[in-house]
């Protein structure tokens, strides 16, 4: 887990760093950055990050020492919304399943390019002293898209690999 965002700080990616939600920012205390929510799109592919650490070397570079990777959660279908307003809003229904019924949503980490938005969902984890029933648990959550700047145009919407399309 570690490795794969290292990967991302050696070779071209596109990280995000959450800020959605009551998560404590980010802190950097005794050359130690810590980071509570992270997300990279390595290649096409998402991954989730809870409890960044990184520390800072002589040089002033930073180097990963600690990452937990979370769970993408499984979607079933992406809709967009698209009102009629002045400026018009858009929000994504996201439909799906959490792998258990006793974890949590985390707030969504959203890239954005020219033409797409690429979201990626997680769960949070049970600690190693929980137990919770193995049945997957179904959920519907509402996502807004930052479209400030966009041109006309159609767009793809990535959640967790399910695509969808809108045109404003």
């Amino acid at each position: 887990m570690i490795t794969q965002l290292k990967l991302c700080f050696l070779i071209p990616c596109v990280v995000t760093f959450s800020s959605m939600g009551t998560a404590q920012p980010a802190t950097f205390q005794d050359n130690i950055f810590k980071i509570p929510q992270g997300a990279a799109l390595v290649n096409g592919e998402l991954f989730y990050y809870n409890s960044i650490q990184m520390a800072q070397d002589e040089q002033g570079r930073f180097n990963l020492i600690a990452a937990k990777r979370s769970s993408l959660v499984y979607v079933d279908s992406v809709s967009v919304i698209l009102t009629k307003s002045l400026p018009p809003l858009v929000s994504l229904f996201v439909r799906g399943n959490k792998s258990v019924p006793c974890v949590e949503l985390q707030p969504p980490a959203i890239f954005k390019s020219s033409s797409a938005f690429t979201v990626a969902l997680a769960e949070t984890s049970l600690s190693p002293s929980e137990m919770c029933i193995q049945v997957l648990a179904p959920f519907e959550t509402q996502i807004p898209l930052d479209i400030t700047g966009l041109d006309s145009g159609t767009y793809l919407v990535n959640v967790n690999g399910i695509e969808s399309t809108f045109t404003f």
